[in-house]
C-alpha cells in the first residue's frame, strides 16, 4: 500500500506560482537578494525545480505525481478505484473481509495521500481535485460507515467484549467499526477515535477548500460531500467525545484526571479538524451550516485544547537569548516503548542495556501532527476566537525543530529521534518483533529492520509552517535539494550512500529521477513538496 506509511500514533499508525529551489549543495532559499527571508518573496519559488539535465515544472511535476503514486493511496485503503473517462470513484477491489471489519484502521490510512491532493488543489486552485476527493470520501461513507446502534446490536461468536458504551455516543451517531483481535483469538468491537481523527481532518481541510470557491465553482459532488460531512464532523465526531472537559480536568491539580496529564493525538487532531470546520463556516455559512451552539462547542474545543497545548510546553532560552519550545516531555517516560531512550549507543540493545529516559518528548514521526495542528489554526484564527498562534509560538517551536531536532548538515540532513532532541532507541522489540528496533538517528538504516528510522513520517507537515518562519524553510529546502542531489557521495542509489541509508522509503529512492535518470515520484518527497509549495502558495500575512 504505497501511501500507507504514516505511524499511528501511541496505538499502532501545490500555483501558477510555483517552488523554485536554490542551487545544488546550498543549504538556504535563493530569494531574489541573497539572504532575503523566504517568506516574503513566495514568488520566487513559482516556476521550476532546476535539476541537473534541466528544470521541472512543479506543478505538473505534482499533478503527475498524484496520477502515478498519490492517489494509489485511496485506492490502497479502500477498494474503490478512479475512472477518469466517467470521473466517479468505483469498486474495483473489494477489500478482504478483515480489512472491513478493521476498516478504521484503513480509513485512517487514506489521510496523507488526501492531504496531498489537498495541498495540490488549495496550491493551484485545482477545483477537479477538489471534486475527485468529495467523489471519493462521499463513496467511502456510503460503502463502510455503521452506527454506534448497528455495532452494538453485533452479535458474533468471536466478538467476547465491546467497548461501546452510551458514554460514546447515541446509537444514531456514525463511526468507523474496528474488530480489534485479542491474543485469545477473540475480537473487541469498538470504535477507534484515532483512526477515525486522522480520516476526518482532510474532510475539514476540504470542506473550507469547496466554501472558498464561488458558488458557480461548487459541483454536485462537492454540494454532497458537504452536505453528507459537516454535520457527522461537528455532531458525531468532534463533539461527541467532550474533549474540552476532558482536557480541562487535566489541567486542574484537585481533578484525579490530572495525574495523568497526556495530551492524546486524538485531541491534537480533533482541534485542528474543529479549526478547519469553523474556517469553512466563516468563508460560506450558508453553505457550511452548523447550528450556533455547536459553533459555540467547537469554538470551546479549541480554546480547552489550545490551553492544554500550552500546558504542556517545555520552554528554554539558548545562550543567545532566543526561546525554544519542546511539547509532551515526560509523558512516556514510562511506556514500553521507551524502555532504551537514553541508550544512544549503536549495538541493538539486550534487557540489560535498558535505559529509561527522563522528560522525553514524542518520537519525531508521531509529532508531526503537531505542525498540521499550528497551520489550521493560524490560517483560522479569525474564526476561532484564540489568537493562537502567535509568532513567538511558531518560532519557539520552529526554533527546536531547527536547531535541536535538525543536527545542522544541510547537505547531509538528519534529526534526532525525539522532539525535545534526545536521539536514544525507540520500540525496541515493538509489539512482538523480535530484532526490531528505532536506532538512534546516525545509527538508523532504512534496510535494517534492527535499526529501524523514524525519519520519513519525522519531515512531515513542518513545511506547512514554512512561510511563517525562515529557518523551518531552509530546513524544508534542504530536503528538496536532497532530493537534487547528483553527488555519487550522498546520492549513489545503493544502500550504502546516505540518502538511501536515510530516506529510500516505500520502494523508491527520495529523488525527483531514478538509478536511469527517470523521473520519479517517491511518496516521501510528494508529501514534503507539496506541503512547501502549499505553504508559500497561500502564505497569508504574518500576524
Amino acid at each position: 500500500m504505497i501511501f500507507k506509511f504514516v505511524i499511528k500514533a501511541f496505538s499502532t499508525r501545490a500555483l501558477s506560482t510555483v517552488l523554485s529551489i536554490a542551487l545544488l549543495g546550498s543549504p538556504s532559499f535563493v530569494a531574489g537578494a541573497a539572504g532575503e527571508d523566504p517568506s516574503t518573496a513566495p514568488a520566487s519559488f513559482v516556476r521550476s525545480i532546476p535539476l541537473k539535465n534541466g528544470a521541472i515544472d512543479t506543478k505538473t511535476y505534482l499533478d503527475q505525481a498524484w496520477e502515478q503514486k498519490a492517489r494509489s493511496g485511496l485506492v490502497a485503503n479502500s477498494g474503490l478505484a478512479w475512472d477518469s473517462a466517467t470521473r466517479d470513484w468505483r469498486m474495483k477491489n473489494k477489500l478482504p473481509d478483515e480489512a472491513v471489519k478493521a476498516i478504521a484502521h484503513y480509513a485512517s490510512w487514506t489521510a496523507v495521500a488526501a492531504r496531498v491532493g489537498l495541498n495540490i488543489a488549495d496550491a493551484y486552485h485545482e477545483q477537479d481535485r477538489m471534486d475527485e476527493l468529495a467523489k471519493f470520501y462521499n463513496a467511502f461513507l456510503k460503502t463502510y460507515f455503521t452506527s454506534f446502534g448497528d455495532l452494538r446490536r453485533v452479535n458474533a461468536p468471536e466478538v467476547k467484549q465491546k467497548l461501546l458504551g452510551p458514554e460514546l455516543g447515541p446509537d444514531s451517531a456514525q463511526t468507523l467499526a474496528w474488530y480489534s483481535k485479542q491474543s485469545d483469538g477473540s475480537v473487541l468491537l469498538r470504535d477507534c477515535y484515532q483512526c477515525n481523527a486522522e480520516y476526518f481532518y482532510p474532510t475539514a481541510r476540504l470542506a473550507r477548500s469547496i466554501a472558498a470557491l464561488k458558488p458557480a465553482e461548487r459541483t454536485a459532488a462537492m454540494n454532497q460531500f458537504v452536505s453528507n460531512y459537516v454535520p457527522l464532523l461537528a455532531k458525531d465526531h468532534l463533539l461527541r467525545l467532550h474533549f474540552a472537559e476532558r482536557m480541562r480536568s487535566e489541567m486542574t491539580p484537585s481533578d484525579p484526571a490530572y495525574k495523568k496529564r497526556i495530551m492524546i493525538a486524538d485531541e491534537i487532531l480533533a482541534v485542528a479538524t474543529a479549526a478547519e470546520l469553523l474556517g469553512a463556516r466563516s468563508l460560506d455559512s450558508k453553505l457550511i451550516v452548523i447550528d450556533d451552539s455547536n459553533v459555540s462547542q467547537l469554538r470551546d474545543l479549541i480554546r480547552a485544547g489550545v490551553d492544554r497545548f500550552q500546558f504542556s510546553r517545555t520552554l528554554r532560552q539558548d545562550s543567545a537569548g532566543h526561546s525554544y519550545a519542546s511539547y509532551f516531555d515526560g509523558d512516556y517516560d514510562s511506556f514500553e516503548d521507551m524502555d532504551y531512550a537514553r541508550n544512544e549507543d549503536e549495538p541493538f540493545p539486550n534487557p540489560a542495556a535498558k535505559a529509561k529516559p527522563k522528560g522525553v518528548s514524542w518520537d519525531i514521526s508521531h509529532f508531526h501532527i503537531v505542525p498540521i495542528f499550528l497551520w489550521s489554526l493560524f490560517r483560522n484564527k479569525q474564526t476561532t476566537g484564540v489568537d493562537f498562534p502567535a509568532k513567538g509560538d511558531i518560532d519557539a517551536i520552529s526554533n527546536q525543530y531547527a536547531f535541536h531536532v535538525f543536527q545542522g548538515d544541510f547537505a547531509h540532513p538528519l534529526f534526532t529521534n525525539f522532539f525535545d532532541g534526545s536521539d536514544g532507541w525507540y520500540r525496541v522489540n515493538y509489539s512482538g518483533r523480535s530484532n526490531y528496533g528505532v536506532a538512534p538517528s546516525h545509527f538508523c538504516n532504512m534496510f535494517d529492520p534492527s535499526h529501524a528510522c523514524v525519519t520519513i513520517a519525522g519531515i512531515y507537515s513542518w513545511g506547512l509552517l514554512a512561510f511563517l518562519n525562515p529557518d523551518v524553510a531552509r530546513v524544508q529546502t534542504a530536503l528538496v535539494d536532497l532530493a537534487r542531489n547528483n553527488d555519487p557521495a550522498v546520492a549513489c542509489f545503493e544502500p550504502r550512500c546516505f540518502r538511501e541509508r536515510y530516506y529510500h522509503y516505500a520502494d523508491a529512492s527520495f529523488s525527483f529521477v531514478d538509478s536511469e535518470g527517470q523521473t520519479q515520484y517517491p511518496p516521501a518527497l510528494i508529501v514534503v513538496l507539496s506541503e512547501l509549495v502549499l505553504s508559500f502558495a497561500q502564505a497569508p500575512q504574518k500576524r
